[in-house]
Parts: C-alpha cells; sequence; structure tokens
C-alpha cells in the first residue's frame, strides 16, 4: 500500500497476499490496518497500492480494473516480463506515469 501526502507518495507498506493465488490478491486485514494506522498517525492517507505482473505487462489487467478500490488511488503495476523492469502508475484506468 501506498501512504500520499497530496500526489507524493511517502511511505510503502509491503504486505502480504490472502488470495493463494498468483493472479489476485486481498491484503491482510490487519495489515491493512496497521498500515491505515500509521499513515493517519502521521498526517498521511493511503492512495494508493502497488504490485507486479512478473510474466505481463505494466498495465491494469482486466482483474486488476473490476478490483479498483477507489478510481482516485494511484496503481502502480512492475512488469518483470523482460530484461528490465518497467512501471507504470494508472490512475482511474488511465496511464499517468511510466518509468523504464
Amino acid at each position: 500500500m501506498l501512504a500520499m501526502d497530496g500526489d507524493r507518495v511517502v511511505k510503502v507498506y509491503p504486505t502480504g497476499n490472502d488470495d493463494a493465488s498468483p493472479s489476485t490478491y486481498t491484503i491482510p486485514p490487519r495489515e491493512h490496518y496497521e498500515a491505515v494506522t500509521d499513515a493517519e498517525a502521521n498526517g498521511w492517507e493511503l492512495g494508493g497500492v502497488f504490485h507486479s505482473h512478473p510474466s505481463g505487462p505494466a498495465r491494469m489487467s482486466t482483474t486488476d480494473l473490476s478490483r479498483v478500490a477507489d478510481p482516485e488511488w494511484v496503481y502502480l503495476v512492475v512488469s518483470l516480463e523482460g530484461d528490465e523492469p518497467v512501471i507504470a502508475g494508472w490512475r482511474d484506468g488511465e496511464e499517468v506515469a511510466r518509468i523504464s
């Protein structure tokens, strides 16, 4: 999960995955609560998530799009399919940034 101060990412909260699946994820409730609590204690808000596509492109999949919690959040997708990682940022289903 990503803590935001305005449009700036200020802290990253790596979390586990309660889904026994390589194609979906559910953040464990306790880890979600801890991230929310820490962000609020620092005057930030949760404003995004990140995950990887080990063998796919850095774009939101159909599954990703169907599970968007908040269209204003930033969704970072890291592709590991090529020689170098590619990171793309998405908001409301549109690509807003790319690092390759």
